[in-house]
This record gives C-alpha cells, sequence and structure tokens, in this order.
C-alpha cells in the first residue's frame, strides 16, 4: 500500500512540475523552448528512473534511499540553475525540492525509525541515509543561493529542511 502511495506521490509531482511551466510556449522564443527542453529532458528521464526505484522498493531503508535520491536528483538541477543564474528555474526547483522532502523523504525516513529496531544493521543504514539526505542540502547549495539575493526564501526552506533531515 505504501509503495503505491510513493508512486503516486512521485508520479503526482512530477505532473506538477511538469504543469508548473511558467509562461505558455506560444510566447517563448525557438531558442528559448530549446533551451527549456535540453534542461527539463535530462532532469525528467532521472525524476522517471528515481520513481520507478522508488516505486520498487519493499523496505523502509530503501524507500528513504529512493526519496533521498529523487531530492539529490532536485538539488543537482538546482544547483545547475544557480550556476546559470537562472532564479525562475531556482525557485520552481527549491519548490519541488521542499515538496519531496517534506511529504517524500522525512516522512519515509520517519516511518523507517518507527520500524526499524535501533540494534539493527538496518538502523545504520538508516542513519547513514539520513545523514547523507542533510549533506545533499548542504554547504554547496546555500553557497550557491547565498550569492543571490532574490533566492534567499529558497535557501531559508531548504536550510529548514536540512533541520528537520537531523
Amino acid at each position: 500500500m505504501m509503495r503505491a502511495g510513493y508512486t503516486i506521490l512521485a508520479f503526482a509531482m512530477l505532473a506538477a512540475w511538469a504543469g508548473a511551466q511558467s509562461p505558455p510556449r506560444a510566447s517563448l522564443s525557438a531558442a528559448e523552448q530549446l533551451r527549456l527542453h535540453r534542461a527539463n529532458r535530462v532532469l525528467l528521464a532521472d525524476l522517471v528512473d528515481r520513481g520507478i526505484d522508488l516505486g520498487g522498493a519493499t523496505h523502509p531503508v530503501d524507500r528513504a534511499e529512493a526519496c533521498r535520491k529523487t531530492a539529490r536528483t532536485l538539488g543537482v538541477a538546482l544547483v545547475q540553475a544557480a550556476d546559470s543564474n537562472d532564479a525562475d528555474r531556482v525557485a520552481e526547483l527549491g519548490g519541488h525540492l521542499e515538496t519531496v522532502i517534506r511529504d517524500g523523504l522525512v516522512p519515509s525516513l520517519d516511518d523507517a525509525r518507527r520500524n526499524i529496531h535501533p540494534a539493527s544493521p538496518d538502523a545504520a543504514r538508516l542513519k547513514a541515509v539520513r545523514e547523507s539526505a542533510a549533506n545533499d542540502l548542504g554547504d554547496a547549495t546555500a553557497n550557491k543561493l547565498a550569492d543571490q539575493p532574490r533566492l534567499q526564501s529558497v535557501l531559508a526552506k531548504l536550510l529548514d529542511l536540512k533541520e528537520k533531515l537531523k
């Protein structure tokens, strides 16, 4: 039941992301459409792969790891957008990253913590996933966003999410 819920969540986020593309295509130049297509093509392929991994995860730690990888994929795209000084894309990806962490990763980590005995080997794996997730949101993202005043709200959200992962 949980697997179906996570799969639906992943595809709902993909649909929301695809639908949230700001300007209608008719108002974009051909060069801008091509740039967006190139940027989104790789990201969408990666997110679909992560959604498939999440749908196939049966163990709580595996689900948490799949959510972490999804968040990392979005984080990498966010940093690339920050490198390109594309504040609109950073804000959009930051919102999606927040949703994945808040609605997918944190609940998965909490569920795994409740269902795994603290002395088991899975508890060590779970701790490593939690630490990796916090590190993924760490200094590189903060440094990229700290340089851009328009993105302070995205930075604040990501730092708040990082605290929830600790």
